[in-house]
C-alpha cells in the first residue's frame, strides 16, 4: 500500500505468489485501471506485508474492489465487501497460537536443512524462481552498476523513492527505501546520504541453498546487476556501511520497531486513575486505622485482654461461669459442658466504618474491572470490540499483534496475582477494613480457632515429604491458614445483653467476668429436687433464661444454588483453572477451552449438588418446631418449642416430636428412638421415682430421659401412684435445649468438622514443585531452540504449565469419585462426602460394633436352665420353655416391662423376646393370660420395678388369680442375682455354668423367686424394692443369643482376603464379644484368647486364658509365640476398665494391634479406640446405632448400617444392614481410587507428551500440528478417554493389596516414568528413522521456503506429519495403558465404553496414516497435498477444496511402504508401553519386587 492515500477510495491488486509484480503484469494493470485507481501491490506471503494497513482501510470502507492474480494469471474481481470478508478471514486465522512463529527466526540448530541426502551426498538443489531482490543503495548514483543507473525522461528527476518524478517533493524524498522506514534520530548517521539505485528485477536461483539463502539471494541479485565482486564492494544495511572498498549496500532492512503506547491513551489513563484511587484509598484507611486503633490496642495491652479466650479453655478456668450469682428457684447457672469448649480460641472485636466499607467495595470493583479488562483485550484480539473498532484486530494496541500479546500477558499476570492475593487474604480482608475494638464494644466478634487437620496417611512421610510438609506448614502459618476465622454479628437481647452466635451456640457477654460464654442451667440431680420443679417457671424466669441460652432451635443455613456454586468456585484450583483457561480463550484456542470448561463445570456441579443434598438432609434432621403446652406462672399455655428453656415443664402427648432433652417426672411414655439408635423397637420410659436417688442420664436415669429428636408413640398419665408424681398429664422437665442437647451436640459436630488431609494432598505439593521445575526446564530448552521473542516464550510457558498441570486434573478426580458414589448408591450405600471414597480405598483396619452389625438386630431366645428345688443344682438346659417347671414359666410370663400398643409390643427388645417365647397374651394392660393348654393360671401384675442399670436388675410382684398367691420375681445379670439370692439356693457350679454359656455367646440372665406371705396387693405398695427382693431363691437361668447375620462370616473372610484387619468394639460383655468374634472369623480358628479385665481403671489388669480359665501372669511369652504367618498365635481381648487402664499407663501403644476384641466400651471409649488405631493406619468404623455416632464421625471412614442419626454423622450409610456393605464399600472405593490415579497418570503423561517432545519438535523444526489435529487431541482424545476411564467397574473380589495413594510412590513413578521415557525414546527414534528416508532428505521443512505467517499451514511437511502420527497414537495409548489393573478394577476388556472410544480413535488415526490422500486425511492436512500436486502424483484430482500447501514440494504424502512401516513403529510404541504396564507395573515383576523389596508399611495380623 505504498501509494495509498488515506480517505481516498482505491483498488487493491493482489498477487497470490511469491514474486513482485512483473513488468508485463504492471502494464496489464495500467491498461486495465489507468487513472481509475491507485495501484497497490500486496504479497500474501511477504513478512513485511502491512496487514495493519489493510485492516484499517477495510474497517474504513476505503477499498472499493480487488483484482486477484495468481501466478501471473487473472483470477477475477472482488467488490470491496466480499474482499473484506476474505481478508478478515485470513487475518483472523493469522491470530492463532503459532502466529508467533512469524516473529521468530526459528531454525534448526543441530543440522543444515536440505543439505545432504540420506546417503551423505549433497542434495540436488531446487530451482527457486521469482526471488525478490533487496534494494541496492549508494551514496552517489554514479556508484550504481550501469544496469541500475537511473535514466529519467526529460523534465523529470530521479528521486529518493527510487522513481522518476517531475519534482522531488519532501514527501517523496521521505519514502527513501534506503532509510528502512526510519527518520530523525532513529536513522543512523551512516544512512543519511544513502539513495537507491533502480530496482533489480526478480531473479531465478538455479541451485537454492536453504541453509544459506541470504548468500544465494545476494549472489543472484548481484549477478543480475552485473556486480562482479560484491564480497568486498557491497555491504549490508546496518552491518557494513559505505567506506573504504564498500561502495554500495543491500537494503536488507531490520524489522521496523514495533509501535508502543504513549501511555496517555484513555484506557491507560482510566487504569491509572482507578488503581491509583484505590491505592490512595487503602493508604488513607491504613493511616486512619492505625491512628484510630491506638487507644484500643493500648487498652487491650493494659488489661491483658487482647485476644480474649473463649469459654472452656483450661488456662482461664473462670470462663463459662454464671453471668450473675443470682439464683432462680434454687437453681444456679453452671459451667458449660466441654462440648462447647474450644482450647486456644481467641476473640477480637470489630466495628464497621464507612471508609473501610468503601475500600472493600472498591477492591471488589477493581478486581472485577481487571477481569473485564481481560475480556476487553480478548475481544480486541478477535476484532470483536463494538463501535468504530469493530472488525479491526488489535485496535487497542495500534494494530500490533506483538504489543497486543505483550499487553495481555501483563494484564493476565496482574489479574492472576490479584486473585491469588485476594484468595490468601480472604479470611482477614473484611476485618482489616473494620476498626479493631474490644470484643465487648464491637459490632462484630471474630473467633479465631486453630484447625486440627486429620491426616489420613498410610505411613510415615519420607525425608523429602517431611521437608516439603515443614515448608508448607511454615507457609501456612505465615499466611494464617492454620486457623479458622469466623466473624459473628454481635446482637442485643430485649434486656440489653450483648451476645453472638458461633457454631449454632449463643455466647453471652458477662459484665462480671468481662468475657463471652455459653450458658446452661443446673437443675440438680436429686429425684426429689427435679420433681419439685413440676410447677414450672414464671414468665420472668423463663425470659431471663431464654435471653441467656437462646432459642431452642438449631438453625442450619443451606445456601442457595448460586451461593453454593460461588462457595465452591473460590477455591485455589478453580482460580488456577479460570486464569489458565482464559489464556486458552484469548489465544485462539477457545474450542478446547470450552470443552475443558464444560467438564470442570460438570464436576463442580456434582460436588455442589452432593453438598447441598447433604446439607438439606441435615437441615431436615436438625430443624424442628411445633406447638407445645408449657407450665408458666402456674398455668398451661401453648407456645412454640423455640421458646423452651431449661426448667420448663411441658406436657408430653402422643405423636409429639421431642425438641429438647428432658426428664419424665410424671406419667409413662413409649418413645420411638430410631432416629437416634437406628433400632425400630420403641422404648418404654417411666417417670422419676420420689425417692432419695440421684438422676444420671447415662445410668438408671436413661429410662426416664426423653431425648431431642425422638417421637412419642404413646403417652399415658399416672393418676394414682405410690412412688411417682401423680398428674392428669404426662409431664417432662426440660434439661437441655439447642446445641446443649445430645442431638444439638451431634448436629454441631457434623456442621463443623475438622479438615482431613489425604496422602494424595500431601504428595501433590511435591508433584507441583517438580512439574513447575520441569516447565522451567522445557521453557529454557524451547527458548534455546526457538530463538524467538520473550512474548512467545511466555505464552509457551503458560501452555506448558497448563498442559503439565491440566485444568482437568481436579475434574478427573471428582468424576472418578462421583461415579464410584453412583455405583455405591445402586448398592444402597449412600455417600455424603465423595472425597472420603479415596480414603476408603486405603482402609487397613476396620473397627466394628457387634449388636446389629455383626449380629442380628436383637437377641433371640435360646433357652432356660432351671435350678432344681432344694437340691441347689442345675437341671438340663432346654430351649423348650414348656419343659421347665411352672414357676419358671410364670417368671418368664411376668418379669418384664412389655406393653401392648395397638397390637405392637413396646419395651426392651430382650423383654419382648422373652414375652414372645412365653406365648402369653396381655389383657387390659397388666393382666397376663397363659396360652391354651398351659398349666399356668391368669396372672395380674401388682407392682413392677423397671430395669435399672445401676442395680442390673428388675422385679415384679404378680398375683396368681387361681390361688390369690403373691409372687416376687427378680430378673437381672447372673452376677447381681447371685449376690442378692439366698446362698443355699445357688448351685456350686453357678459361675462355671454361667461363664460357659456366656463364652458360647449367650446373654445370660438369672431368675430369683419368693412367695409373699401377704395376700393383700395394697400392702405391697408400701414395701420398698430392696425389701421385696431380699430373701429370694435362685430359680434358674434365662439365655438369649445374638445370632450372627447370615453373611457376616463371609464378609469378614472377604475383608481379610483384602488385607483388612477387623477388630470388634462392643458394649457387650467380653465373653459374648469373644464368642461372636470367633464365630464370624474375626479371631482366627485355634487362636488362644487372653482376656484382660479389672474392676476399675485404678487396679491392675488380670489376664485370663478364656479357654482354660487359667490366670496368666505375663502375656509377653504368649505374644512371642509366632505362627506360620509370622504373627503371634494368641489374641487379646479387654474390657472397658482394662482399656482405660492401658490408656492411662501407656501400655496400649504396644498392645493395640494384638487386641482383637474391645468389650464393655462406652461411646467415648469407642472414639478413643478408633483414634488410637488411626495413629497406626487408615481406619474405618462400622456401627448401627446412635451410640456409635461419635466413633463413626471420628474415624477416617465411617459407615453406618442405619437410617438413624448415625447415618447423618457418617460419610457412608447403608440401608442394607449387612457387613457386606463394608466389603462393597471397599471394593468400589479401591476401584474409585485406582480410577482416579489412572486419570491422574493419563493426564500427567498427556502433559509430558504435549509439553515435552511435541513442543520441542515444534520449536526445533519451526512446525506446528494442524488446527484440526489440536482439536482432536484435546477435545476428543484427552477428554473422551478421561471420561471413559472413569467408567471402569470394580473387581469382583478384594485384592490382597490396596491401590497406591502415593503420587510419588514407586508404582506411580515407575508407571508414569516408564511410559514417558518410552514415548520420548520412540518420538526421538521416529525422527532418526525419518532422517534415513530418501523421500524425506532434501525435502525437509525450511522456513526460508515457506510462508511463516501461515501458522495453520506449518504442519504441511513431513516433520509435522511424523510427529502428528506418533503423538496421536501415544495420546490414544495413554488412556488405554492406565486401564489395566484387574486387582482393583474390572479387567480392561470389561470397560466397553473405553474400548469403543479407543477403537474408534485407533481406526480413525490409522486410516489417516495408511490410506491414500482422502477427505479425512486432508481435513487434518496429513498425507495430503495441493490438488494439482496430488494429481501429478497419480492420486487423482480431489473433489474437495484443499488450501495450497505451504512448502515447495506441495504435499506431505508418505510413500505407502513407509506408511505401513511407520504404523508398525507406532504400534510397537504402544505395545512396549502396554507390556511395561502389564509385566512390570501390574504383573510378575511387581510381584517379585514386592517380595524382594517390600515397602515399609503397617504389618498386622489379619
Amino acid at each position: 500500500m505504498a501509494n495509498g492515500i488515506s480517505g481516498i477510495p482505491y483498488s487493491v491488486v493482489i498477487h497470490m505468489d511469491n514474486s513482485l509484480v512483473s513488468s508485463d503484469i504492471c502494464q496489464q494493470l495500467e491498461d486495465a485501471n489507468e487513472d481509475s485507481c491507485t495501484k497497490v501491490f500486496i504479497m500474501a506471503s511477504n513478512p513485511e506485508i502491512p496487514w495493519d494497513r489493510v485492516s484499517r482501510e477495510l474497517s474504513k470502507g476505503i477499498i472499493n474492489d480487488a483484482t486477484i492474480y495468481r501466478n501471473g494469471s487473472f483470477c477475477g474481481n472482488l467488490d470491496g465487501s466480499l474482499f473484506a470478508s476474505v481478508i478478515m478471514r485470513i487475518l483472523y486465522r493469522a491470530t492463532a497460537i503459532a502466529q508467533l512463529v512469524a516473529l521468530a527466526a526459528a531454525f534448526q540448530v543441530w543440522h543444515d536443512v536440505n543439505r545432504y541426502d540420506a546417503h551423505g551426498n549433497e542434495c540436488v538443489y531446487r530451482e527457486k524462481k521469482d526471488v525478490v531482490c533487496s534494494q541496492l543503495c549508494v551514496t552517489k548514483l554514479d556508484d550504481c552498476p550501469a544496469s541500475l543507473q537511473p535514466d529519467c525522461p526529460a523534465g523529470q528527476s530521479f528521486c529518493a523513492d527510487g522513481a522518476c518524478h517531475d519534482k522531488c517533493t519532501e514527501d517523496i524524498q521521505a519514502k527513501n527505501p534506503c532509510h528502512c522506514s526510519r527518520a530523525g534520530n532513529k536513522l543512523p548517521a551512516e544512512a543519511h546520504d544513502l539513495v537507491p539505485c533502480l530496482s533489480i528485477p526478480n531473479v531465478t536461483i538455479q541451485q537454492f541453498h536453504p541453509w544459506k539463502s541470504e548468500n544465494d539471494i545476494r549472489s543472484a541479485c548481484g549477478r543480475e546487476a552485473n556486480i562482479t565482486d560484491q564480497s568486498t564492494t557491497v555491504g549490508v544495511w546496518g552491518k557494513t556501511w559505505i567506506g573504504g572498498s564498500v561502495s554500495a549496500l543491500w537494503a536488507e532492512c531490520p524489522r521496523a520497531p514495533a509501535p508502543n503506547y504513549t501511555y496517555g491513551e484513555s484506557y491507560w489513563i482510566a487504569t491509572y486513575a482507578v488503581n491509583g484511587a484505590l491505592a490512595v484509598l487503602i493508604l488513607v484507611w491504613s493511616l486512619y486505622k492505625g491512628a484510630a486503633e491506638q487507644h484500643v490496642r493500648a487498652a487491650m495491652a493494659k488489661s491483658a485482654a487482647i485476644g480474649e479466650k473463649l469459654a472452656g479453655t483450661e488456662s482461664m478456668s473462670d470462663i463459662g461461669k454464671a453471668v450473675e450469682s443470682k439464683s432462680l428457684n434454687g437453681m444456679s447457672l453452671a459451667d458449660n459442658a466441654s462440648e462447647h469448649a474450644m482450647p486456644n480460641s481467641r476473640l477480637s472485636g470489630y466495628r464497621d466504618h464507612l471508609l473501610g466499607t468503601a475500600c472493600v467495595w472498591s477492591i471488589a470493583g477493581v478486581a472485577m474491572l481487571w477481569i473485564c479488562f481481560l475480556g476487553v483485550w480478548t475481544a480486541d484480539y478477535y476484532g470483536s470490540l463494538p463501535g468504530k473498532y469493530h472488525g479491526t484486530l488489535y485496535s487497542l494496541a495500534y494494530e500490533s499483534d506483538f504489543l497486543e500479546l505483550a499487553t495481555f500477558l501483563i494484564i493476565w499476570g496482574i489479574t492472576f496475582i490479584m486473585l491469588i492475593v485476594l484468595y490468601v487474604l480472604k479470611p482477614h480482608l473484611r476485618n482489616y477494613f473494620r476498626l479493631l475494638m474490644l470484643p465487648s464494644e464491637g459490632q462484630y466478634v471474630c473467633v479465631v480457632r486453630p484447625l486440627h487437620e486429620v491426616k489420613a496417611t498410610e505411613e510415615k512421610p519420607n525425608v523429602l515429604q517431611r521437608y516439603v510438609n515443614a515448608l508448607t506448614d511454615r507457609l501456612t502459618i505465615l499466611l494464617c491458614r492454620d486457623k479458622e476465622y469466623t466473624t459473628c454479628l454481635v446482637e442485643t437481647t430485649t434486656e440489653g445483653r450483648i451476645f453472638f452466635t458461633y457454631q449454632c451456640t449463643r455466647y453471652v457477654y458477662s459484665d462480671k467476668t468481662q468475657q463471652y460464654a455459653p450458658y446452661e442451667f443446673d437443675l440438680g440431680t436429686a429425684h426429689r429436687g427435679l420433681i419439685g420443679q413440676a410447677d414450672g417457671l414464671s414468665s420472668a424466669d423463663a425470659a431471663y433464661r431464654l435471653e441467656l441460652t437462646g432459642p431452642n432451635f438449631i438453625q442450619v443455613r443451606v445456601p442457595g444454588l448460586f451461593e453454593a456454586a460461588a462457595r465452591e468456585l473460590v477455591s485455589f484450583f478453580y482460580i488456577y483453572q479460570f486464569i489458565f483457561l482464559w489464556a486458552f480463550y484469548f489465544y485462539a484456542y477457545y474450542q478446547v477451552g470450552l470443552v475443558d470448561t464444560g467438564v470442570i463445570i460438570i464436576s463442580a456441579s456434582i460436588k455442589v449438588m452432593l453438598r447441598l443434598q447433604s446439607e438439606r438432609r441435615l437441615k431436615h434432621m436438625a430443624e424442628h418446631e411445633e406447638m407445645v403446652a408449657v407450665r408458666r406462672d402456674g398455668k398451661w399455655v401453648e407456645m412454640s418449642t423455640r421458646n423452651l428453656v431449661p426448667g420448663d415443664v411441658i406436657e408430653i402427648v402422643t405423636g409429639a416430636h421431642i425438641s429438647c432433652d428432658c426428664v419424665l417426672i410424671s406419667g409413662m411414655a413409649i418413645m420411638n428412638e430410631s432416629s437416634l439408635t437406628g433400632e425400630p423397637t420403641p422404648v418404654s420410659k417411666r417417670p422419676l421415682r420420689i425417692d432419695d436417688g440421684n438422676y444420671s442420664p447415662t445410668g438408671a436415669g436413661k429410662m426416664s430421659t426423653l431425648f431431642a429428636g425422638t417421637v412419642v408413640s404413646q403417652a399415658q398419665a399416672v393418676l394414682q401412684s405410690t412412688d411417682s408424681l401423680e398428674s392428669d398429664r404426662v409431664l417432662a422437665l426440660v434439661r437441655f435445649t439447642g446445641t446443649s442437647s445430645d442431638k444439638g451436640q451431634l448436629v454441631r459436630r457434623i456442621l463443623f468438622p475438622n479438615p482431613i488431609s489425604f496422602i494424595f494432598n500431601e504428595q501433590m505439593r511435591i508433584v507441583v514443585c517438580i512439574l513447575v521445575l520441569y516447565s522451567v526446564f522445557v521453557m529454557v530448552m524451547a527458548t534455546y531452540m526457538y530463538k524467538g521473542d520473550s512474548v512467545a516464550v511466555a505464552f509457551y510457558g503458560i501452555f506448558a504449565i497448563a498442559q503439565l498441570l491440566s485444568p482437568l486434573l481436579p475434574a478427573a478426580l471428582v468424576i472418578g469419585q462421583s461415579i464410584a458414589a453412583t455405583r455405591l448408591r445402586k448398592k444402597q450405600i449412600y455417600c455424603v462426602d465423595p472425597q472420603r471414597i479415596m480414603t476408603a480405598g486405603k482402609v487397613q483396619i476396620l473397627a466394628t460394633d457387634k449388636t446389629g452389625t455383626l449380629t442380628k438386630e436383637g437377641l433371640e431366645f435360646y433357652g432356660v436352665q432351671q435350678v432344681l428345688g432344694q437340691q441347689a443344682r442345675f437341671g438340663e438346659f432346654t430351649s423348650e420353655l414348656k419343659r421347665s417347671d411352672e414357676l419358671m414359666q410364670m417368671g418368664m410370663a411376668s418379669c418384664h416391662a412389655v406393653k401392648d400398643l395397638n397390637g405392637q409390643l413396646i419395651g426392651n427388645p430382650v423383654d419382648i423376646e422373652q414375652w414372645v417365647a412365653s406365648g402369653c397374651a396381655l389383657e387390659q394392660g397388666e393382666t397376663i393370660v397363659p396360652p391354651k393348654g398351659s398349666a399356668l393360671g391368669t396372672l395380674r401384675v401388682v407392682r413392677r420395678f423397671e430395669f435399672v442399670h445401676a442395680r442390673a436388675s428388675m422385679s415384679v410382684v404378680v398375683q396368681d388369680e387361681r390361688s390369690g398367691q403373691l409372687h416376687v420375681f427378680v430378673k437381672g445379670s447372673f452376677e447381681r442375682l447371685k449376690a442378692i439370692s439366698n446362698a443355699s439356693s445357688v448351685p456350686g457350679d453357678y459361675d462355671t455354668v454361667c461363664a460357659d454359656l456366656a463364652r458360647e455367646g449367650g446373654y445370660v440372665l438369672a431368675f430369683a423367686h419368693k412367695a409373699l406371705a401377704a395376700s393383700d396387693p395394697a400392702d405391697v405398695g408400701r414395701v420398698a424394692q430392696d425389701q421385696l427382693e431380699s430373701g429370694c431363691d435362685l430359680a434358674g437361668l434365662l439365655v438369649f443369643k445374638n445370632m450372627l447375620k447370615h453373611d457376616t462370616a463371609e464378609a469378614i473372610a472377604e475383608l481379610k482376603r483384602g488385607s483388612t484387619r477387623v477388630v470388634e468394639v462392643t458394649g457387650d460383655t467380653s465373653l459374648t464379644g469373644i464368642y461372636i468374634a470367633r464365630q464370624c472369623g474375626i479371631i482366627p480358628p485355634d487362636s488362644r484368647v487372653l482376656l484382660g479385665e479389672c474392676a476399675s481403671p485404678a487396679e491392675e489388669i488380670q489376664w485370663v486364658d478364656v479357654d482354660t480359665r487359667e490366670a496368666v501372669a505375663d502375656i509377653q511369652p504368649y505374644l512371642s509365640q509366632l505362627g506360620p504367618d509370622g504373627f503371634p498365635t494368641a489374641e487379646l481381648a479387654v474390657g472397658g476398665c482394662a482399656f482405660e487402664r492401658l490408656c492411662t499407663t501407656g501400655e496400649v501403644a504396644s498392645l493395640l494391634l494384638h487386641i482383637r476384641v474391645f468389650a464393655r466400651m462406652k461411646p467415648s471409649d469407642k472414639v478413643r479406640c478408633v483414634q488410637l488405631h488411626m495413629e497406626r493406619g487408615t481406619t474405618a468404623m462400622c456401627g448401627d446405632g446412635g451410640n456409635d455416632s461419635p466413633a463413626l464421625r471420628a474415624a477416617h471412614v465411617g459407615i453406618a448400617l442405619s437410617s438413624g442419626e448415625a447415618s447423618i454423622v457418617a460419610p457412608f450409610s447403608s440401608a442394607n444392614r449387612s457387613m457386606m456393605a463394608c466389603v462393597e464399600l471397599l471394593r468400589q472405593s479401591r476401584a474409585g481410587l485406582a480410577t482416579s490415579f489412572a486419570n491422574f497418570t493419563a493426564l500427567i503423561c498427556y502433559g509430558q507428551i504435549m509439553s515435552g517432545m511435541l513442543k520441542m519438535a515444534t520449536f526445533y523444526f519451526a512446525i506446528s500440528l494442524t488446527e484440526n489435529l489440536w482439536m482432536l487431541i484435546d477435545g476428543a482424545v484427552a477428554t473422551g478417554l478421561m471420561l471413559t476411564i472413569s467408567l471402569s467397574g470394580p473387581a469382583k473380589r478384594l485384592a490382597p493389596h490396596r491401590p497406591t495413594s502415593r503420587i510419588l510412590g514407586p508404582q506411580m513413578l515407575a508407571s508414569v516414568g516408564g511410559v514417558v521415557l518410552m514415548n520420548w525414546l520412540f518420538s526421538a527414534l521416529s525422527y532418526v528413522w525419518l532422517f534415513r528416508q530418501d523421500w524425506f532428505r532434501c525435502n525437509e521443512h525450511s522456513t526460508a521456503e515457506s510462508d511463516a505467517t501461515k501458522w495453520w499451514l506449518q504442519g504441511d511437511n513431513y516433520e509435522a506429519s511424523i510427529m502428528s502420527f506418533v503423538c496421536a497414537f501415544q495420546f490414544i495409548n495413554n488412556g488405554f495403558v492406565v486401564n489395566y489393573g484387574y486387582l482393583y478394577r474390572a479387567r480392561w476388556y470389561r470397560n466397553y465404553a473405553l474400548l469403543v472410544v479407543w477403537g474408534f480413535l485407533m481406526a480413525f488415526v490409522s486410516y489417516m496414516l495408511l490410506a491414500d490422500p482422502s477427505r479425512v486425511g486432508c481435513a487434518f492436512r496429513l498425507n495430503c497435498g495441493t490438488a494439482e500436486v496430488l494429481e501429478s502424483l497419480g492420486y487423482g484430482k480431489p473433489t474437495w477444496n484443499i488450501e495450497p500447501y505451504n512448502n515447495p514440494l506441495g504435499h506431505n504424502v508418505i510413500p505407502k511402504a513407509s506408511r505401513y512401516e511407520l504404523w508398525g513403529y507406532c504400534l510397537g510404541n504402544m505395545l512396549a508401553a502396554n507390556l511395561w504396564q502389564v509385566v512390570v507395573i501390574n504383573g510378575p515383576v511387581r510381584n517379585w519386587l514386592r517380595k524382594k523389596m517390600p515397602l515399609s508399611r503397617l504389618k498386622v495380623k489379619l
